[in-house]
């Protein structure tokens, strides 16, 4: 006879374990007792409901504002740029304007002090330096003089109002722009803010709609448990009215035989792929197949010791 090693020993005890449990139920089988069957089924499914919590005002209106940001400074920056670059325009005309008149009165006061030097020249070459018709002329020339300089001063001011006009104009464009871009700003604004709530009010739409399906799934999960439950019930309660039956018919001892009989199968089944030196050996396990198997257990140490191969 060969000896059993350590591990096989270890799966003889494994098998033996899972008879025991196929012994045990057949007693439930033809348990006279009416036993709440257990459901393998949970109490719930225990569906997770998605959390909504709606944005603010205050949030919805800070993330319109981000989304329109970058339009409104990126218009913004040229309406400052063409802003400045008017006033530096207008600047360098004024200077240039005034670089103008000044080289204007320049060239009158050059040209006057050369007349002026003319007839002075004049005067002394006929003796008439101190002449009322030499004080005639100088006194004309002056008067000349100071004409063309103010024609020049009128000319170079006119200018200067018309080039800070264009200041004025460009200020004007610009306050006028500003609040264009500001209006613009404030519809992106409304704009961006709708599409948000939208988008919001959809999310929360597809959250309910989800929550609501978790719900009807518990529901019918429910139902479903409920009408397991009751077959399971039925099925109980059927099992011990038939076997009520069996028993009035066969008496105590008649049934406890049928179930020794069914539980001498199960063994047989169990033990059949075992040699026979593994069977004998489950048999010093423990009194558990002594107890169960009652009259029919010497049957069935006759059965190993006859049947299974050595």
């Amino acid at each position: 006879m060969a000896t059993i090693t350590r591990e096989r020993l270890i799966e003889l005890q494994e098998l033996y374990e899972a008879l025991k449990v196929r012994v045990l139920s057949i007693d439930e089988k033809y348990s006279l007792d009416y036993v709440e069957p257990k459901l393998d089924l949970p109490d719930s499914l225990n569906l997770q409901k998605l959390e909504y919590t709606p944005k603010t005002e205050e949030e919805l209106t800070a993330l319109a504002e981000q989304a329109v940001a970058a339009v409104i400074i990126s218009k913004q920056a040229s309406i400052e740029k063409a802003y400045s670059s008017k006033l530096k325009s207008v600047a360098i005309k004024l200077t240039q304007n005034k670089n103008n008149h000044f080289a204007t009165v320049n060239g009158i006061m050059e040209k006057y002090l050369e007349r002026c030097e003319k007839i002075k020249r004049r005067a002394i070459e006929h003796g008439l330096v101190f002449s009322t018709v030499t004080t005639k002329y100088l006194d004309k020339e002056n008067s000349s003089n100071l004409a063309q300089l103010q024609d020049a001063a009128t000319y170079t001011n006119q200018k200067s109002k018309l080039i800070e006009q264009e200041g004025t104009d460009a200020e004007e464009i610009y306050q006028q722009s500003c609040a264009a871009l500001e209006e613009e700003k404030q519809a992106r604004i409304a704009q961006a803010y709708q599409k948000l709530l939208d988008s919001e009010k959809s999310l929360r739409i597809k959250i309910e709609k989800y929550n609501n399906s978790l719900e009807e799934k518990e529901q019918k999960y429910q139902a479903s448990r409920q009408r397991t439950l009751e077959n399971a019930r039925r099925a109980a309660y059927n099992r011990a009215l038939n076997n009520a039956k069996i028993y009035a018919e066969l008496g105590e001892t008649g049934y406890r035989q049928l179930i020794q009989r069914e539980k001498y199968a199960v063994c047989q089944d169990a033990f059949f792929p075992l040699r026979r030196d593994e069977a004998q050996a489950i048999l010093t396990f423990d009194s558990f197949l002594v107890s169960h198997l009652g009259v029919y257990y010497n049957s069935f140490v006759n059965w190993i010791n006859t049947t299974l191969l050595p």
